[in-house]
């Protein structure tokens, strides 16, 4: 098992970065991917639901994009819709042409989404290595270096695994609970987008954390309706470790996606009203309480069916207690959790020069 870990490593910091540099590589590697998922699609023809007659070159455009880099991942993404339009196009035309056309469309626009946010992802991957790189350097002369050095590489390792889950995790979710690709296009941008929004404020951080604050706000804020008190935040700052503020995000979003579609804010006076409180317990932990709160929207009643997004929300994160009530007003839901504290590292030394 540990050798498999080493190996899993090894190809996420050394071998996919060398692959992406090198073009006479990536870009066969990618055509590879587009043929055995061209293969595939047509090995399924039969058993694949008329609705989703793309999900392979999903799966194409996701692994070339994560293997070999942005450029390959745009060349399967244009093969792709060839291949689609000009092979399937009988397929799809069980709906319409129009139809047929929106489907096509949304397709390139996710695909073309997948691509961006995978090139974010490997922008974040390289911005780790450089900073794990960096931290080496500035650590060699400490008595603690050794020590500081291995907490350091665990850190950056756990971060980098959890995100490729997730986001794995995200795609595959999201594709068995939509039912065709333009709803799958829509919950999965809006999930990925929120936890883009986490990794960047992570990111400011020297990946360190996060503001609770700024996560909140800039979470909900591009979800609230125009107008005055539709939303209403209040709660003190502290800083969240990356997978707590990676989950939170993705709460937060569902949260809110659930309040458009069925809440407070689906009509024009609802509100919701969102508090917390933050408090450090000890050196390593701290108390976290979220309250949201709908007030003015329709009868909400518990959801007959549940999907992927309930399952985000009750799931929470790591040591998380949720509770989510029904009333009449609109959803009530109370998040609680002692949060684990982020060590920060202190090194001295001149600080590194990151190159252009």
């Amino acid at each position: 098992m540990r050798r498999m870990v080493q190996h899993v490593d090894n190809l996420v910091e050394r071998v996919l970065p060398r692959i992406r540099r090198k073009p006479f590589v990536a870009y066969p590697l990618a055509v590879l991917i587009f043929l055995v998922a061209t293969g595939m699609r047509i090995l399924l023809a039969t058993w694949l639901p008329a609705t989703m007659p793309f999900l392979t070159f999903f799966i194409a455009v996701l692994l070339s994009a994560l293997v070999a880099g942005t450029g390959p991942g745009l060349l399967v993404v244009a093969m792709s819709v060839v291949f689609a339009w000009s092979l399937y196009l009988s397929e799809i035309h069980q709906f319409g042409e129009f139809d047929s056309i929106v489907a096509l469309a949304a397709f390139a626009f996710l695909a073309l989404l997948i691509v961006a946010i995978v090139h974010l992802l490997n922008r974040k991957v390289e911005t780790l290595l450089y900073e794990r790189d960096r931290n080496e350097g500035l650590l060699q002369d400490s008595a603690l270096g050794e020590l500081q050095l291995e907490q350091l590489n665990v850190e950056l390792r756990h971060r980098l695994k959890n995100t490729f889950a997730v986001v794995s995790g995200l795609i595959s979710q999201s594709a068995r609970y939509s039912s065709d690709v333009q709803s799958f296009a829509k919950a999965l941008s809006g999930r990925l987008s929120a936890m883009g929004t986490a990794m960047d404020l992570v990111a400011t951080r020297s990946f360190l954390g996060a503001s609770l604050s700024e996560l909140v706000s800039s979470t909900l804020m591009p979800l609230a309706p125009p107008g005055q008190s539709r939303i209403v935040m209040r709660g003190p700052d502290g800083i969240v470790p990356g997978d707590v503020a990676n989950a939170l995000a993705l709460t937060l979003h569902e949260l809110g996606t659930n309040a458009i579609k069925y809440g407070a804010w689906s009509n024009m006076v609802g509100s919701v009203h969102v508090s917390w409180t933050f408090s450090q317990i000890n050196d390593e932990d701290a108390s976290f309480e979220l309250t949201w709160d709908e007030v003015g929207g329709p009868p909400v009643g518990e959801p007959e069916r549940r999907g992927l997004g309930s399952m985000l929300i009750e799931s929470g994160f790591p040591s998380a207690r949720v509770e989510r009530t029904f009333a009449s007003g609109g959803v009530h839901c109370r998040i609680s959790a002692v949060i684990k504290q982020t060590t920060t590292l202190r090194t001295r030394g001149r600080r590194a020069v990151r190159p252009s």
